[in-house]
C-alpha cells in the first residue's frame, strides 16, 4: 500500500510538471504581441530622415499584421516603440537601454547617424539584444566582433567600391574621362569613414585624390570656401558625402561658380526630397549612389503603397527600414520563440532570396559572420526632370546618363 501510493504521489506530480512544461511552450507559442525599437532622430535637423525611416517601419508592421502576424507565434502582433535619438550619441545610449530594460523590446532597428549607430549597438551588445543597422555606413558598426549586431545597408567599403566604378565606366557612357577626383565631406563617422574608403578605392583603380575638404555639417551656413579649395584643385569629378543642408549648400556654391564638373553624393542630402524642392531646376544633373529605386524591378509597387499611406515616395532609407522588419519577422518565424539568444541565432542563419521578403532590388539578403548584409549592392541615380532616375549599373538603369550634369540652369 505504501508503495502504492508513493507511486501515486510520484504520477501526479510528474504529470503536473508536464502540465506545466506544456503550458510553458504553449505560452511561448502563443504571444499576443512582440515589441520591437525603433530608434532614429525624430527631432532636430536630421528628423525628416528619422521620420522617414519610421513610416516604413509602421508600413511593415501593418503589411506583417494584417496578413496574419508571427504565424509560428499562434499570430502575435508586431507592436514598434519609437524613441527619439534627436541626432545625439548621448542619447542614443539612453534610448537603447530604456527600450531593452523598460520597454521591453525583442529587438532594436535603427538609427541612420553612424555616429550614433556605434554607440548603440555596444549597450545593446552588451545587454544581449537584437540590434538591426538599417541605414548608417561606417564601416566599424559591423567590425567590432558583435554578435547582436546586424546591418542591411551596404557598409562605406561599399559604397566606395559602387562610386569607383561608376568612374570607371563613365568614359564609356559618357566619354568622359576621370583621372582627378576630389573628396568634399561632412565629419562625422559618416563622412569620414566614406572618405577613407573613397581614398582606399580610388588608388586602387588609378585615380589621383586632388582634394580632400572636410567640414562641420551641424549649424553650417555656407560651404562657398569649401567648394572653392575644391574647385582650385581642378577635379574631374567630386564625391561628396552629405545631409541635406549641406548637400544644398554645396550645390548652390556650384551654381554661383557656373562649374560643369560632375557631382556624385553618397546617398545623403541628394536624396532627400526636400533636395529637388528646394534646388528646382538647380538639382537638374546631379548623380549619388542609392539604395533604392522605385524604376527597379519591384520598386513600383512598394513606392505607389507608400506613396498612399504618407504622401511620399519611399526613399533607401524608408525601404531599408521596411526591409529591416521583413528580416525580423522571417527570423521570428524562423525561432518560433522572443527569447533574444534564440532570436539572434536566427538573425545570423537568415538567407533571404527574391520572393515577398524580400523588396530590395537584390538577388539575396545574407549576413556574414560580421553581421554584413554581403550582398547589398547601390545604383547610380541622376536627378532628370525632378525624379532620381538609375543610371548605372546598365542593367538596371532607366535612362541613359545626361551630360552637362553639374552647369547652372
Amino acid at each position: 500500500m505504501q508503495f502504492i501510493a508513493k507511486a501515486a504521489i510520484y504520477l501526479i506530480v510528474g504529470l503536473c510538471l508536464l502540465s506545466v512544461a506544456c503550458q510553458q511552450k504553449s505560452d511561448q507559442n502563443e504571444v499576443d504581441s512582440i515589441k520591437i525599437g525603433a530608434l532614429f532622430p525624430l527631432s532636430g535637423d536630421l528628423k525628416d530622415k528619422g521620420i522617414d525611416s519610421i513610416n516604413g517601419i509602421l508600413l511593415a508592421a501593418e503589411d506583417i499584421n494584417a496578413a496574419g502576424g508571427i504565424q509560428s507565434l499562434g499570430g502575435a502582433r508586431l507592436e514598434i516603440t519609437t524613441a527619439d535619438t534627436r541626432g545625439r550619441p548621448d542619447i542614443g545610449i539612453s534610448e537603447t537601454r530604456r527600450l531593452i530594460k523598460n520597454e521591453g523590446v525583442a529587438a532594436i532597428v535603427g538609427t541612420y547617424q553612424s555616429s550614433v549607430t556605434k554607440p548603440a549597438t555596444r549597450v545593446a551588445e552588451q545587454l544581449k539584444t537584437p540590434f538591426v543597422v538599417s541605414i548608417s555606413v561606417a564601416n566599424i558598426i559591423t567590425e567590432r566582433g558583435f554578435r547582436y549586431t546586424f546591418r542591411i545597408q551596404p557598409k562605406a567599403t561599399f559604397y566606395a567600391r559602387d562610386q569607383v566604378r561608376f568612374l570607371k565606366n563613365l568614359q564609356r557612357l559618357a566619354g568622359y574621362h576621370v583621372g582627378r577626383v576630389a573628396l568634399l565631406h561632412e565629419n562625422t563617422d559618416f563622412g569620414t569613414s566614406t572618405a577613407l574608403a573613397q581614398k582606399v578605392a580610388l588608388r586602387k583603380h588609378g585615380m589621383e585624390v586632388v582634394a580632400d575638404v572636410s567640414y562641420r555639417a551641424a549649424g553650417v551656413t555656407t560651404l562657398k570656401t569649401e567648394v572653392s579649395r575644391v574647385l582650385t584643385a581642378k577635379p574631374d569629378v567630386i564625391l561628396t558625402v552629405t545631409y541635406l543642408a549641406d548637400s544644398l549648400l554645396i550645390r548652390r556654391a556650384m551654381l554661383e561658380a557656373g562649374v560643369g564638373i560632375p557631382l556624385v553624393d553618397t546617398a545623403g542630402g541628394a536624396v532627400s526630397p526636400e533636395y529637388i524642392q528646394a534646388l528646382g531646376s538647380g538639382a537638374e544633373g546631379v548623380l549619388t549612389v542609392a539604395e533604392f529605386s522605385k524604376f527597379a524591378a519591384g520598386g513600383k509597387m512598394l513606392n505607389r503603397r507608400f506613396r498612399e499611406r504618407y504622401g511620399t515616395d519611399i526613399t533607401g532609407d524608408s525601404a531599408h527600414a521596411y526591409q529591416a522588419l521583413l528580416v525580423l519577422k522571417d527570423a521570428l518565424e524562423r525561432c518560433g520563440g522572443v527569447e533574444k539568444d534564440r532570436l539572434r541565432n536566427a538573425l545570423s542563419a537568415t538567407d533571404i532570396q527574391k520572393g515577398p521578403n524580400l523588396v530590395l532590388p537584390a538577388s539575396r539578403l545574407r549576413f556574414d559572420k560580421s553581421g554584413q548584409n554581403e550582398f547589398a549592392q547601390l545604383f547610380v541615380v541622376q536627378i532628370q526632370d525632378g525624379e532620381w532616375v538609375p543610371v548605372w549599373p546598365e542593367t538596371y538603369a532607366a535612362a541613359a546618363l545626361r551630360l552637362g550634369w553639374a552647369a547652372a540652369p
